[in-house]
């Protein structure tokens, strides 16, 4: 049976389920190129006494996108370090207080550090990588990318917090 067009709930599942699909397709492609630009660097310096600059500062980018992506797949896993023995022994209305002082404060660094991060573009935009000359927007554009995909697993756990304050929630 056809979902209804109108259906929100439905589409925002298939529109999750996408970007989450597209971020850790993009963490693994990330960590393979990172892996092999460093082997291909090694193996240039050390078997045929040569450096391939290029690699190194490729990795590096790669690195950079996969980091901040990844903290976002982290958030969902719950694999960030949580304190949350005071709870577990916390009445049901109080550890809805704590969830949403939780996700204020979480909200207003992440939207600090995108704001921060905007500005730092706009200087990456006049900069270009030493080896390519790659323009340095491209790298620093993990930061807002990452910073909103974090943001919206962390929404989502909350979220799932908020529905089910007893249960150890299971991210998915």
């Amino acid at each position: 049976m056809k979902p209804p067009v109108g259906n929100l709930l439905y589409w925002s599942a298939i529109l999750l389920r996408g970007i989450r699909w597209l971020v850790a397709g993009l963490v693994i492609l990330f960590f393979s190129y990172m892996t092999l630009a460093v082997l291909v660097q090694v193996g240039g310096r050390y078997m045929f006494d040569y450096a391939i600059d290029w690699t190194a500062e490729t990795a590096t980018f790669a690195q950079i996108w996969m980091i901040f992506l990844a903290a976002g797949l982290a958030m969902r896993e719950r694999l960030h370090v949580s304190v949350d023995m005071l709870t577990d022994v916390a009445p049901v209305t109080m550890r809805r207080l704590f969830i949403v002082i939780i996700a204020a404060a979480c909200i207003w660094f992440l939207a600090e550090a995108i704001r921060g991060s905007i500005a730092l573009i706009d200087i990456g935009r006049i900069q270009s990588s030493p080896v390519l000359q790659i323009p340095m927007w491209i790298p620093y554009l993990s930061l807002p990318v990452g910073l909103l995909y974090f943001g919206l697993e962390l929404l989502l756990a909350l979220a799932a917090r908020w529905t089910r304050p007893i249960a150890n929630v299971e991210p998915h």
